[in-house]
């Protein structure tokens, strides 16, 4: 059995990023003796998998201290645009105003910052949170944002499955019997967002068109009206690249 690691040092308030994802379900179980520490923060976009939802539900249901914060991408959206891995600058504020495109899109991070990660941020510093603790992994990402400690934040972070694998993790998972979203059968990391037109390295289209034909067509929807604007852009660099 995978003993619980230690826990820092702290004085304070103590959170738990909760997503329903893997990494963040493993965290939670490995840290289950110190249930009665923490806080469980949520961010709910309204977006997630139902079969991830299920798992947050039946978290917020055991855990004594479990809080959501809610957002509204869709109605940022409209606002400010759909998120793309590929943003043409004809649907920039710039290109908007004179004419050049009438559909607007941000950057992928842009979105995720504003509906995701400052809302959960500011809701934890203005709860006087002094350590956040996430289920991020170096495997993750080809640089972690920050390194366990101080932040400048307002708390420290810990990352306690920060040198686990993915292949770890599931293990783990079943170790303590908790339950392994179906959508692990066919991508490695589950969706922050089900129906977000970025992030396309993460295969949601055929799990989607399978499982949730009502999301795999709103999702089907932002693809396109995304396309209709990057794809003319994309020829006109291959026009230009068989010049070169």
């Amino acid at each position: 059995m995978t003993a619980s690691p230690i826990f820092p040092p702290v004085s304070g308030k103590i959170a738990l990023q909760f997503s329903g994802g893997k990494d963040s379900l493993a965290v939670a179980h490995l840290l289950r003796e110190h249930w009665g520490r923490l806080t469980f923060y949520h961010l709910d976009t309204g977006d997630l998998l139902p079969e991830v939802e299920d798992i947050v539900d039946d978290i917020e249901a055991i855990v004594p201290d479990f809080r959501r914060i809610e957002t509204n991408p869709a109605t940022w959206q409209a606002e400010h645009g759909l998120p793309s891995d590929l943003v043409p600058t004809t649907c920039t504020p710039f290109g908007l105003m004179i004419g050049a495109a009438r559909q607007p899109i941000v950057d992928r991070f842009a979105c995720c910052v504003a509906n995701l990660m400052q809302p959960i941020h500011e809701r934890m510093v203005a709860d006087g949170i002094k350590l956040v603790i996430r289920g991020t992994k170096r495997c993750d990402l080809a640089k972690l944002p920050a390194e366990d400690g101080p932040t400048g934040l307002g708390y420290d972070l810990w990352q306690p499955l920060m040198d686990w694998s993915h292949e770890r993790v599931f293990a783990y998972l079943r170790e303590v019997g908790a339950p392994i979203c179906r959508v692990y059968d066919s991508v490695t990391n589950s969706p922050e967002c089900a129906t977000c037109p970025a992030w396309w390295s993460e295969g949601r289209s055929a799990y989607l068109k399978q499982h949730h034909p009502g999301l795999h067509s709103i999702y089907s929807d932002k693809l396109t009206r995304v396309a209709g604007e990057v794809l003319p852009m994309l020829q006109n660099l291959r026009v230009e690249m068989a010049g070169a």
